[in-house]
C-alpha cells in the first residue's frame, strides 16, 4: 500500500508528468466478463484492478463504452451520454472510478469529438432537416465533389468521402467510415455540446479525457468554412473545462509530425500527445537492428516536445500505422515485421500483434524494456505485459484485438459463458493462446514478462533520472541504444548478435539481462546506476 500512497499523494497537480508515470490502455468490452455474458463489463473489470495498480499503473486509460452498435470498437457513438448496457451502468461506472481513486490510479476516457454514427439522435434529426439547428451539426453537400487532400482515412474499405443520405437528399461528409458522419467543429452549437458531453463525465468523476482525432476534429471538412483554427479552439475547449474540474487531464490522439503535434502542448492545451513519431523509429530501428532511426528522432522531437509531453507506445489498440516513415524505410519495416501480404493493412500498416511479429521472446522483453527505458511516459495495452499474440485469420484491425488472457481455463477466464465471441481462435489453442500465455502462469514465474514489467516499472518509479533530459552515450556499436540520465544508463541491443559495448566507469547493476559487464548479447538490456 507505500505504492499508492505515494502514487495518491501527487494528484493535486492532476497530470504530473512525474518519472513514474505509466499509463495502462483498456479495452473494457475484452478485458474481464462479470455476469458471464461473453462481453466484458465494469463489474469484472473492477475485480482486476488490483492487478492493474500491480503494474505500477498511474493512469487508466478507457476506450469507448458509450451506447453504440460497436461496428468500429465503439468510436462509432450512438450517445454521447449513455453507456452500453453491456458494460454495466453509471452506478457501476462510478464504482469502477472509485475502486480505481482508490488503488492510486486515475482514469482517462475516450472523448470522440470528430463524429457520430449515423444512428446517433443528432444525425437522425440532421437527415429529416439538414438546413436546420441540429442539421448544421454536419457537413452537407448538393455533390460528391472531392477536394484536394480530402481523402478516406481508410483506404481500401472506403472509397470516399462523401455518401448520400436518401432523407436528407444530400451528400454527407464523413473522413472515417460512411456510418461515422463528421461534425462541424466551426458551428458554435457543435462546441457547446461537446463541452456540454465532456462536462457531464467529469462530473461522474473522470480525470480526463483522451482526445481521439485532435488534430482531424478542427481539419476542413471537405467544403469552404468547415475548419477552425486548433489554438483557439483547444484553448476555450480547454478553458471552458477547468471550470469545471481545475487539474483535468487532456491527452491528444493525432498521427502527425512533431512539427504540428507541437501546437497541442504548446500554452499548456494538451498534457500530453501520443508519439507516433517514436513508434515509427522504434519499428525502424528494430527492423534494422541499429539505433539510429530512435536517436535521431528524439533529437527531432526534443526540438518540438518536452519529453514528458509525450506518450510512448509499442502498439496501440489499432493496426499499427507507418505513415510517418518514408516509402523506402515502410518497404523494409514490412519486409521484416509483415512479409505476407495478410499481416499489411491500408498499405500503410501492420495488424500483427506486437508479441508475434517482435518475436524471438528476447526481442518482445528488450522492446518492454525499451518502452520504459525512453525520454517521455510509457503506455501499455491489456495484454502486452504478457506477451499475448493475435489471429491473422480475422478480419483487418480486430486480428490483434485479444480477450484478456487470465488463466489456462477455456476462454482463457475472461468469460465464464458458453462462447465467447470477442475471443480469436488462436486464443485458444495458437503458440500465444491461453494454454501457453496467461496472468496466473506468469505471477508464478519470477522470470516471466509480466515479472520483467513490474520490475521495470518500480526501478523507474524509484529513479528520478529518468525525468530529466538524455545524452547518447558512445559505445562503439551502432546496434546498441545507450542512454544517460543524469545518474542512470540504460543498454538495449537491437540487433540479434552478441555485441562489444565500450562503457567506461562503475557501475551498480539496476536489472540485465544478456549483459555480462563487456557485452550484449542478442537482443540484451542493462539499467546501470552510475
Amino acid at each position: 500500500m507505500a505504492e499508492v500512497t505515494e502514487r495518491v499523494r501527487g494528484w493535486e497537480n492532476g497530470w504530473a508528468g512525474d518519472p513514474g508515470e505509466l499509463v495502462y490502455g483498456l479495452d473494457l468490452s475484452r478485458f474481464a466478463d462479470g455476469d458471464g455474458d461473453g462481453f466484458g463489463d465494469f463489474a469484472g473489470a473492477i475485480e482486476r484492478l488490483d492487478y492493474v495498480a500491480s503494474l505500477g499503473v498511474t493512469w487508466i486509460w478507457l476506450l469507448p463504452f458509450y451506447a453504440s452498435a460497436r461496428r468500429d470498437n465503439g468510436y462509432d457513438v450512438d450517445d454521447h451520454l449513455a453507456i452500453d448496457a453491456r458494460f454495466g451502468d453509471l452506478d457501476g461506472f462510478r464504482e469502477f472510478l472509485a475502486r480505481a481513486h482508490e488503488l492510486g490510479m486515475r482514469v482517462l476516457i475516450d472523448a470522440v469529438l470528430h463524429h457520430t454514427s449515423d444512428r446517433h439522435v443528432w444525425f437522425e434529426a440532421a437527415r429529416d432537416d439538414p438546413d436546420g439547428a441540429v442539421g448544421q451539426f454536419f457537413v452537407w453537400s448538393d455533390d460528391d465533389r472531392i477536394e484536394r487532400g480530402d481523402k478516406p482515412v481508410f483506404p481500401g474499405e472506403e472509397d470516399g468521402v462523401w455518401t448520400y443520405d436518401e432523407r436528407a437528399r444530400r451528400y454527407y461528409h464523413h473522413q472515417f467510415y460512411a456510418f461515422q458522419p463528421d461534425l462541424n467543429p466551426s458551428n458554435p452549437d457543435v462546441f457547446e455540446e461537446m463541452v456540454r458531453v465532456l462536462s457531464f463525465w467529469l462530473d461522474v468523476g473522470v480525470d480526463g479525457f483522451r482526445i481521439d482525432a485532435a488534430l482531424l476534429i478542427v481539419e476542413r471538412k471537405g467544403r469552404p468554412g468547415t475548419e477552425v483554427e486548433d489554438a483557439g479552439f483547444f484553448d476555450e475547449l480547454r478553458a471552458r473545462l477547468r471550470e469545471v474540474r481545475h487539474d483535468v487531464a487532456l491527452l491528444a490522439e493525432a498521427d502527425e509530425p512533431p512539427e504540428l503535434m507541437a501546437s497541442l502542448v504548446d500554452g499548456g492545451r494538451f498534457e500530453a500527445v501520443i508519439d507516433f513519431t517514436l513508434n515509427n523509429a522504434l519499428v525502424l530501428a528494430l527492423s534494422r537492428g541499429e539505433a539510429g532511426p530512435i536517436l535521431d528522432s528524439l533529437r527531432r522531437l526534443d526540438a518540438t516536445i518536452p519529453p514528458m509531453a509525450r506518450l510512448n507506445f509499442l502498439h496501440n489498440a489499432d493496426e499499427l500505422n507507418l505513415q510517418q516513415l518514408t516509402e523506402e524505410e515502410r518497404r523494409e519495416a514490412f519486409e521484416h515485421f509483415a512479409p505476407e501480404p495478410s499481416m499489411m493493412l491500408y498499405g500503410r500498416g501492420i495488424r500483427r500483434g506486437w508479441a508475434p511479429m517482435v518475436h524471438p521472446t528476447e526481442r518482445v522483453r528488450l522492446s518492454l524494456s525499451l518502452l520504459h527505458a525512453l525520454p517521455g511516459v510509457p503506455m501499455l495495452l491489456a495484454g502486452q505485459e504478457l506477451g499475448v499474440g493475435d489471429d491473422l485469420s480475422v478480419d483487418g484491425r480486430d486480428a490483434a484485438r485479444i480477450t484478456m488472457q487470465w488463466d489456462d481455463s477455456t476462454w482463457g477466464g475472461f468469460t465464464t459463458a458458453q462462447s465467447s465471441p470477442l475471443t480469436l481462435p488462436a486464443q485458444c489453442d495458437g503458440p500465444y493462446g491461453v494454454g501457453a500465455v496467461n496472468v496466473r502462469h506468469q505471477e508464478a514465474d519470477a522470470g516471466s514478462t509480466l515479472a520483467l514489467v513490474r520490475r521495470i516499472a518500480r526501478i523507474r518509479r524509484e529513479t528520478n533520472a529518468v525525468a530529466g533530459g538524455w545524452t547518447a552515450v558512445d559505445v562503439g556499436c551502432p546496434a546498441v541504444l545507450a542512454l544517460r540520465r543524469d545518474g542512470l544508463i540504460t543498454l538495449h541491443n537491437l540487433s540479434g548478435e552478441r555485441v562489444e559495448v565500450r562503457l567506461d566507469g562503475e557501475f551498480e547493476w539496476a536489472l540485465a539481462e544478456g549483459w555480462d559487464g563487456r557485452a550484449l548479447a542478442p537482443y540484451g538490456f542493462a539499467w546501470l546506476h552510475a
